[in-house]
């Protein structure tokens, strides 16, 4: 069934907010770099209509923050996350190999966790289950069932970027940020809320799509199945996530191209049908996407399995 959004352009047009600058520095020095081919997001069940001017996007001539010239207002972002993303996300992620990863980089097991976008609190149980003691708080919009097992300090509700978060001020070693950044408004105020959630010395784990990687500048950033998502506002690279963290007190200090971590232990009866979808859209683009809309599908660009379009990093807080 289509939303209210499919169904009523004129209500449409009032739930999309316009941005006319760059979300990361606010430069209004930009280019661009084509429009969402689009005239739906689906989400879920659920149509979303885009404006009527449609979506372009923007790189910024500052900063290289790739940004979309309408957003969902945020009001209305959570009225369809409140209907679909319990469907939508119903699957867990197993995070003990990044909780590994974390054990290496702290070289202690005590130390505070905090979360951001922890959903049903699996990166918080992988944490406890290897060995790492300390605080374990999650931040995030909604309270995924079986979220407060793992929980062992504070739940924050809210965005990241929301411009007054009620926590216990009591900082963190370690902020991770795993598929979050995308999502921001606001990245400035972002920032500025991670230079209070972080201990100085302290460590802040990003994983966010890397617009700079192959596979979106080979195919067009605007035909990149990351883009051409309802819920991602703001595309990253290593220049835009230096420029924004020194602002404010952060350095980067190592970064990596990785596969998304639902791409990296697909199972071999997945596999053969996803580069089959893959090897078709890189011969006939065009046939890929008029023959799946044929079959009722939207004709997003497909999934590699194996494309590196991921960026990981480490920021530190200058102590």
């Amino acid at each position: 069934m289509e939303s209210a959004a499919a169904q009523a352009p004129s209500q449409a047009e009032e739930q999309w907010i316009a941005v006319d600058r760059c979300p990361a520095c606010g430069s209004a020095q930009c280019k661009a770099q084509g429009a969402l081919p689009d005239r739906y997001y689906v989400f879920g069940s659920e149509k979303i209509r885009l404006p009527d001017a449609g979506i372009k996007l923007f790189e910024c001539c500052a900063c290289g923050l790739i940004y979309k010239t309408a957003v969902p207002a945020p009001a209305f972002l959570a009225e369809i996350f409140g209907r679909q993303a319990a469907a939508k996300w119903s699957g867990s992620h197993d995070f003990s190999a990044e909780a590994t990863k974390l054990l290496r980089l702290m070289g202690r097991s005590a130390f505070d966790v905090l979360d951001v976008g922890a959903a049903d609190g699996a990166l918080l149980k992988a944490c406890a289950e290897s060995g790492i003691q300390g605080r374990r708080s999650a931040l995030d919009v909604l309270r995924y069932p079986g979220v407060e097992g793992f929980v062992s300090s504070e739940f924050i509700e809210g965005f990241l970027d929301d411009a007054l978060l009620q926590w216990s001020r009591e900082p963190y070693d370690v902020v991770t940020l795993f598929d979050v950044l995308e999502h921001l408004y606001q990245p400035q105020r972002a920032f500025a809320n991670l230079g209070l959630l972080v201990k100085p010395g302290g460590q802040v784990v990003i994983e966010t799509g890397n617009i700079d990687s192959f596979w979106p500048r080979r195919f067009g950033i605007h035909e990149w199945w990351y883009v051409r998502l309802f819920e991602h506002h703001v595309f990253w690279t290593p220049r835009a996530l230096t420029r924004i963290a020194a602002v404010y007190g952060f350095e980067l200090v190592s970064w990596t191209q990785r596969r998304h971590k639902s791409r990296r232990h697909i199972p071999f009866s997945v596999l053969g049908n996803e580069l089959l979808k893959t090897g078709l859209y890189c011969v006939l683009p065009d046939s890929y996407t008029a023959l799946a809309r044929l079959l009722g599908k939207q004709g997003n660009q497909p999934w590699f399995p194996f494309a590196r379009d991921h960026l990981h990093a480490c920021l530190k807080k200058k102590g």
